[in-house]
């Protein structure tokens, strides 16, 4: 759907466009913060504005893969939509470490270190962002000036049982693992962002629910309305069965030449497409849906359903003409090793 079309869409249509593929782990949830989004959309109306939508993103590595874009897709859907949307790059919550999806600890990082790479992935979001439109932010900005003083109070919002309770600290905690104290931080450090920015809507990947509900709860200590919060399932890499990640080598870059985007994308079994088709492609939910329902029919070649998917997924990062090329090189690669 054209951009000027879709920023002309009813709430209700906007709704199941930006809820597409949710995934919360909690039925009641969802159906709270669709409601929630639905209602905002209406503030914003009334009131002639956007909404104010952002996604954080730390600096572990100066590359961004397709896992990423999973959030960075569904911040270009707000944008094509008309909403103001913030790309954060987490300067000074990197330094930290987010434990949201760790079973030990990260290695801490330097200032230096993540300041260049931090440049890097705004040149890679930029791929799929409409850099006009995105404003683009670091998190020391305003995380870096906060004393002790600050702090306190915010961190009496929550208690040291609520955090331990989380998934990975009671893993940790019955191997005897170390918790670092910074790590009991980063979820308050996190939720500043939403504070700063006056947030209606944070994005992220499922696993970081907490994080972004005490967002909620610190905007609401400072008596502003709560953000929305929207959470994404995390991509299965190109093996098909572990999560996408450069420590396993099942991922694809985004600055990876469109052929070897398309000649990966080949090679991920059928079983794990949906998630690709559900996460990764600009289509409509009508289209994405009958592609789904094509991957089942066994009368369709499934070769010819996958080339379709993995010529649209290039094409959103790289523009169509890549996607193609991409295409020809591979059918060509392919014949010639017959």
């Amino acid at each position: 759907m054209k951009r000027g079309r879709m920023a002309k869409l009813s709430i209700e249509d906007q709704v199941a466009i930006l809820t597409d593929g949710v995934d919360f782990g909690d039925k009641n949830l969802e159906i709270f913060m669709r409601l929630e989004l639905e209602k905002r959309l209406q503030q914003v109306k009334e009131e002639t504005r956007s909404l104010r939508v952002y996604c954080g993103y730390d600096v572990t590595g100066p590359d961004l893969h397709l896992g990423h874009t999973v959030t960075l897709r569904k911040l270009r859907q707000f944008q094509d939509l008309g909403h103001a949307v913030t790309f954060i790059i987490g300067t000074f919550t990197s330094l930290i470490g987010d434990p949201s999806d760790r079973e030990t600890a990260r290695k801490v990082r330097n200032t230096s270190t993540v300041m260049e790479e931090s440049e890097l992935y705004a040149q890679q979001a930029f791929k799929v962002l409409d850099p006009q439109k995105t404003h683009l932010r670091f998190n020391h900005e305003w995380l870096n000036p906060l004393k002790i003083a600050d702090i306190i109070p915010c961190a009496a919002l929550f208690s040291l049982q609520q955090l331990l309770t989380r998934e990975n600290f009671k893993k940790r905690l019955e191997k005897n693992d170390p918790i670092l104290f910074q790590e009991i931080l980063y979820p308050l450090a996190q939720a500043y962002d939403a504070v700063e920015l006056r947030a209606d809507v944070q994005i992220g990947a499922s696993e970081q629910l907490f994080n972004l509900m005490a967002g909620r709860k610190l905007q609401e200590f400072f008596g502003l309305q709560p953000q929305i919060c929207l959470t994404y399932p995390i991509l299965v890499g190109i093996d098909g069965e572990k999560r996408m990640s450069k420590s396993t080598g099942n991922y694809i870059g985004i600055l990876e030449h469109p052929s070897e985007k398309f000649k990966k994308l080949m090679s991920i079994p059928i079983a794990a497409l949906p998630s690709y088709v559900r996460l990764l492609t600009r289509w409509s939910v009508i289209d994405k849906e009958k592609v789904l329902k094509a991957l089942e029919d066994p009368s369709v070649s499934q070769i010819e359903i996958q080339k379709r998917i993995a010529w649209e997924i290039i094409a959103g990062i790289d523009g169509e003409q890549a996607a193609t090329d991409a295409e020809v090189f591979y059918l060509k690669d392919s014949q010639s090793n017959l």
